[in-house]
């Protein structure tokens, strides 16, 4: 047992020796008054700071910014029907296939029209024969109506000549009627396109039986797609109908699409108070398919000044967004002397709200300005308050700032 103690005593010891070994590298004890210089920021004592270390920086610039949102979608036909059968029948005759495409008005599909042929052609021989007497009738009743007004005929032969001719008149009316109404049955039972799209699936096979409502073909009109979104309540009041947005689809990579809104639901979604909004894309060439995952970009913000940084002074810690900022002020300088290469400064750790992102450029909001030095290499080591050199000042193209072309991407972009 005191082997084990004299053991645990000895390893306890050497890390004590460690440590102090360390603490004597970085510069011992802070000089008289310099304790707690670093108070408050979240680094050491500035007497444990190392000599000014290098660090790369690179300038904060002015740009002109917009908030721009990306909502899913699906590609949906501006029209989805399906055809159906407006009578009984057996299907006689198919005449187009999946994925066939079709004019408006083009015959689709045939049901067997034997019987209504026949009971049509019947109506028909019996219409004419009756207007061939009613043509008779009217004709005697003519001839009679003179010899009666010469008091040659009684009265009871030209009553009897009058109402022949009005029976059969009457007949002729019903009998047109039965014809039309036989011809409309026979000119139902061929299924014709309500519009021109696209046979999407066939329903019936020939010698099936069909009855009245029966589903025989789905018909798709691809030449226009309309994609469904949900746009969040705050946004609603910036799209108008009319209002002009981007569109891609995954499944067609580097085809963008413009779109418009088309209509705006006046309701929202209670659980998540979004309306939801239709935008109609066109789609001359048939590319885009129904069900397509779709990406509806829109600038919803209007344009306005901003600050523009390089992605990589962003610091991400927990939920904070942290850029460290090179001040000549702190370190006892003229607040307007500019720094540059081989320049010592303070970092001064500023907090920010990333904004929009274009490339490897990100807008913050927050106290930093244009032309503020910000620590793009080496940042993830420095501490408040901290000395720094300005070993090299990075000059990168950034974005021209431009009112009619705003950096306006994904937020989402901004998070990675």
């Amino acid at each position: 047992m005191p082997t084990i103690v004299a053991v645990l005593m000895g390893a306890l010891l050497g890390g004590v020796l460690v440590l102090i070994g360390a603490w004597w590298t970085l510069g011992g004890l802070p000089a008289a008054g310099a304790a707690g210089a670093g108070a408050g920021q979240g680094g050491p004592p500035a007497g444990m700071f190392p000599a000014a270390p290098p660090v790369d920086a690179i300038a904060a610039v002015e740009t002109i910014a917009a908030e721009r949102v990306q909502l899913l979608g699906t590609a949906r036909p501006r029209r989805d029907s399906s055809v159906a059968s407006e009578v009984d029948g057996l299907a006689a005759e198919l005449f187009v296939d999946e994925g066939d495409a079709v004019r408006e008005g083009q015959v689709l599909a045939r049901l067997r029209t034997t019987t209504v042929e026949q009971r049509l052609a019947a109506a028909a021989a019996s219409r004419d024969e009756t207007q061939a007497r009613l043509a008779r009738a009217t004709a005697d009743f003519e001839r009679l109506a003179s010899l009666r007004d010469r008091q040659v005929i009684s009265a009871r032969e030209y009553d009897q000549a009058l109402a022949d001719r009005d029976a059969l008149s009457q007949a002729v009316v019903r009998l047109d009627a039965e014809v039309s109404q036989l011809q409309d049955q026979f000119d139902r039972a061929s299924i014709k396109a309500p519009f021109a799209g696209r046979v999407a699936a066939v329903h019936v096979e020939v010698g099936e039986w069909v009855g009245r409502g029966d589903q025989l073909l789905s018909l798709l009109d691809l030449s226009v797609v309309e994609v469904a979104v949900q746009i969040a309540e705050r946004y609603i009041s910036a799209v108008p109908v009319g209002f002009q947005v981007d569109v891609t689809f995954d499944a067609l990579p580097g085809r963008p699409y413009t779109g418009r809104v088309q209509a705006v639901i006046p309701e929202a979604v209670p659980e998540a108070r979004t309306f939801p909004v239709l935008i109609r894309i066109p789609n001359r060439d048939l590319a885009i398919k129904g069900g397509m995952a779709a990406r509806v970009s829109a600038q919803l913000g209007s344009p306005q000044a901003a600050v523009l940084v390089s992605k990589d002074v962003v610091v991400r810690r927990g939920d904070q967004v942290l850029v460290f900022r090179v001040d000549p002020s702190a370190m006892g300088g003229d607040p307007g002397a500019p720094l540059g290469e081989g320049s010592v400064g303070s970092v001064t750790q500023v907090s920010v709200e990333a904004g929009p992102a274009r490339g490897e450029w990100q807008v913050v909001y927050g106290p930093v300005s244009p032309g503020d030095l910000l620590i793009v290499r080496g940042n993830e080591r420095v501490f408040p308050g901290q000395p720094v050199t300005v070993a090299n000042l990075r000059t990168p193209a950034v974005p021209e700032a431009d009112p009619d072309r705003p950096i306006a991407v994904d937020p989402r972009e901004s998070a990675q």
